[in-house]
């Protein structure tokens, strides 16, 4: 056996995660597996013990909050979809429940993905991070009004940006909030960054791809000092944004590693989840 010591995380605002835990829980301790089970709504948050693996029992929100805390000791992670898209899941309840000693003994697929790292400056002090996030950072408006962005890349002037906000996207990122702005589509195991403009003030701004080995700045423009400003990781860990602070997001030096069953396809999870390729 490969996996000897599990955690499982889970969310308990909805009844499936909790009662797929129950049995997930029962499967693995069968088995002679050590679990912990953690609920990512508990407020201070359970501290993690040592494992082999990481199961998280939710939607992606959950094997986000799961990849976050386990990408520093480079824990594999397997998603089972207990929500509703499961774009990060490797595996739904049943079919796992049938390959549970293939997961056990390591005959689950790893995919590697990149991870950004993100941090504020507010002159010439950080002020918030760095924090990783596994799909997306999102700087957008708190108010009504269209704002102005500018982003540099390795350290050279990129685009100025009026409009609603910017999202800076991991392929992992591509099928969620990038992809409602009209973002493309990227296989997850590439390094890559997506910049998709939030309804931009004009035709001429289009998404961009950046390879990430370089640093991405992005500035809040002097014409946006009067309004409240957002900065969004992953969804779940936010910031106020100040008139002058500067956003650094460079890539993660660590991957997350997510499995999925032998017979996982991703561009079945496009089809099924996105109607993706049908007339």
């Amino acid at each position: 056996m490969i996996f000897k010591s599990v955690i499982l995380f889970f969310n308990s605002k909805s009844q499936k995660p909790i009662e797929y835990t129950e049995i997930i829980e029962q499967q693995l301790k069968a088995r002679g597996v050590r679990v912990q089970k953690i609920c990512i709504n508990d407020v201070p948050e359970q501290k993690t013990e040592e494992a082999d693996a990481v199961i998280a029992i939710g939607g992606d929100g959950t094997v986000l909050h799961a990849a976050r805390r386990a990408a520093e000791e480079q824990i594999p992670i397997l998603g089972i979809n207990a929500g509703n898209l499961g774009f990060l899941s490797g595996a739904g309840k049943q079919g796992f429940l049938s390959h549970i000693d293939d997961f056990l003994y390591g005959k689950f697929i790893c995919s590697q993905r990149m991870l950004l790292s993100v941090k504020v400056l507010r002159g010439e002090e950080t002020v918030f991070g760095p924090v990783q996030a596994l799909n997306d950072c999102v700087v957008r408006s708190g108010g009504s009004r269209a704002f102005v962005l500018r982003t540099y890349y390795n350290h050279r002037f990129l685009a100025e940006y009026f409009g609603d906000g910017l999202i800076v996207s991991t392929p992992s990122g591509s099928t969620a909030y990038n992809l409602a702005a009209s973002g493309p589509i990227a296989m997850p195991e590439m390094d890559l960054l997506l910049l998709s403009p939030i309804c931009p003030h004009t035709l001429t701004h289009r998404p961009i791809i950046l390879p990430p080995a370089k640093e991405l700045k992005i500035e809040l423009h002097e014409s946006s000092s009067q309004q409240k400003h957002l900065l969004s990781l992953d969804g779940q860990t936010n910031f106020c944004l100040c008139f002058g602070d500067k956003i650094i997001i460079n890539k993660y030096n660590k991957t997350v590693k997510l499995l999925s069953s032998k017979n996982f396809s991703y561009f079945e999870v496009l089809r099924n989840k996105l109607s993706w390729g049908e007339r």
